[in-house]
């Protein structure tokens, strides 16, 4: 990837007697890269592939996806061995240290193997008392672009800081969004013709990591996910709130985790309220 450097060293308020959030954060950032090296590896030969379908022809699986998330795990018990993991493929696996990783080998698996670039590896790390997030990387292997943070040491790309776009103009908004689970698909139609002629415009990626940490970068204003589950987003979630963006549901800002229902609206402070006010008329 194009960015291996480490993140800054930790300070005050993430120092502790607890897990380092830098010391996650490297092992994020070599876990990520594994997984994003045997995606990449076979997208070379992706004729080969084994596809299946999970729960539907929307809903697809391949042997790249269960290798890339074996290739994240490897990492994960080298250099963390008594930590828990959850990832989409392989399920969750137990531990004793108080850090359970969220794991998502390919996010975006129908972009990918149509060939697409917008996909995602997503590793997080979180404390499992509380979900608190710790540290996260979100890598595009396609793009050559790989964003990192960690808890009180900001958002990271290509070796410079970010942080989330400040405007208050919902007109000037650029909008990530997702279809969201079946019976939410029902009310997409009505979500578009909502937001449509609000927002500067709309954009549908294919992975909700990879959108989340558009929303961190600068490359979208805000983003409504819905109907996602933790590994989907959870890496992407401590991007944008460490680029000083605002991530929850439709009820209410969540700090420091996921939104347990798995509907994300991220975004800047000024455009959070305007965004929630105008879904909520949908999904209420």
């Amino acid at each position: 990837m194009a960015d291996s450097r480490a993140a800054p060293s930790p300070d005050a308020d993430s120092a502790g007697c607890g897990p380092d959030p830098a010391e996650l954060l490297t092992v994020a950032r070599l876990a990520a890269q594994a997984g994003a090296d045997t995606a990449r590896a076979w997208r070379e030969r992706a004729d080969e592939l084994r596809i299946e379908e999970k729960h539907g022809p929307a809903d697809l699986v391949s042997q790249a996806d269960r290798e890339a998330e074996s290739a994240v795990r490897a990492v994960l018990a080298r250099c963390r061995p008594q930590d828990a993991v959850l990832g989409e493929e392989h399920g969750e696996t137990g531990g004793q240290s108080g850090v359970r990783w969220i794991v998502d080998p390919i996010d975006g698996t129908t972009s990918y193997l149509y060939g697409r670039a917008d996909w995602a590896v997503s590793v997080a790390a979180a404390d499992t008392a509380r979900d608190r997030l710790l540290a996260a990387v979100v890598a595009e292997p396609m793009l050559g672009r790989l964003t990192q943070a960690r808890l009180g040491g900001g958002t990271w790309s290509g070796g410079m800081r970010c942080r989330i776009r400040t405007g208050d103009e919902l007109a000037r908004a650029l909008v990530e969004v997702n279809l969201g689970t079946p019976q939410q698909q029902e009310r997409a139609g009505q979500m578009v013709a909502t937001l449509l002629p609000r927002v500067r415009d709309l954009r549908r990626s294919g992975s909700a990591a990879a959108a989340l940490a558009m929303v961190a970068t600068g490359r979208a204003d805000a983003a409504w996910i819905p109907g996602v589950r933790p590994w989907d987003c959870a890496a992407g979630v401590l991007l944008v709130q460490e680029a000083g963006g605002l991530v929850g549901d439709l009820a209410e800002v969540i700090p420091g985790t996921w939104p347990p229902g798995g509907d994300v609206l991220a975004a800047g402070p000024g455009l959070r309220e305007p965004l929630r006010h105008a879904l909520a008329a949908v999904y209420r």
